[in-house]
């Protein structure tokens, strides 16, 4: 019975996996983020009794999204092997950078997305800062050539927004302006 139960336990973690996560990377796919992030959102957003809104109480959440500059003149000139050795190499990267608790996910092609429960925009823009700045230094052995990358960061934190949706795309809106300014840096939208 115990034997049954625990292979009914390993299968279900592993159906999860494959539902929930970004084969390539091993961070969560936009499915299980939406998911987890979406808990999260709401236990901070939605959960709080009406005394403490009025007290001024509230759990900071912020996201950063992420886009690599000029991911795909690297698939161009290396291939696509070395774009997904990039991609693996980055998702590490993020992963080590943050908490164990942020969650992280491949939004898809080159982006990522980082939920941030407890973290409000100084904060935030800190750890995007740091982030953009270990991906600069990185290079990425491929084949004996070094690949070098930079990234783009926008960075939100949880304003009036009714859903995760919005936040998300609040978070890409300022990645986009990070693009517009040049690539390379972190823009916070307050």
């Amino acid at each position: 019975m115990k034997k049954d139960i625990a292979k009914l336990e390993a299968e279900l973690e592993r159906l999860k996996k494959l539902v929930y996560f970004d084969e390539l990377t091993d961070v969560l796919n936009r499915r299980g983020f939406n998911e987890e992030a979406s808990k999260a959102f709401r236990a901070v957003s939605f959960g709080r009794k009406t005394i403490e809104r009025r007290i001024g109480f509230r759990i900071p959440f912020s996201l950063l999204f992420l886009d690599l500059d000029d991911f795909k003149k690297i698939n161009d000139k290396y291939g696509h092997e070395a774009g997904d050795k990039v991609l693996t190499t980055v998702a590490k990267l993020i992963k080590n950078s943050l908490r164990s608790n942020d969650i992280v996910t491949r939004w898809g092609g080159e982006e990522f997305v980082a939920a941030l429960v407890g973290c409000d925009s100084e904060a935030a823009v800190k750890v995007a800062e740091k982030l953009r700045v270990d991906i600069e230094e990185k290079e990425i052995d491929y084949k004996g050539k070094k690949i070098c990358l930079t990234s783009s960061i926008g960075v939100i934190s949880l304003g009036n927004e009714k859903n995760l949706v919005e936040l998300v795309d609040r978070a890409d809106q300022a990645m986009y302006e990070a693009k517009k300014k040049g690539k390379n840096r972190v823009v916070c939208i307050k």
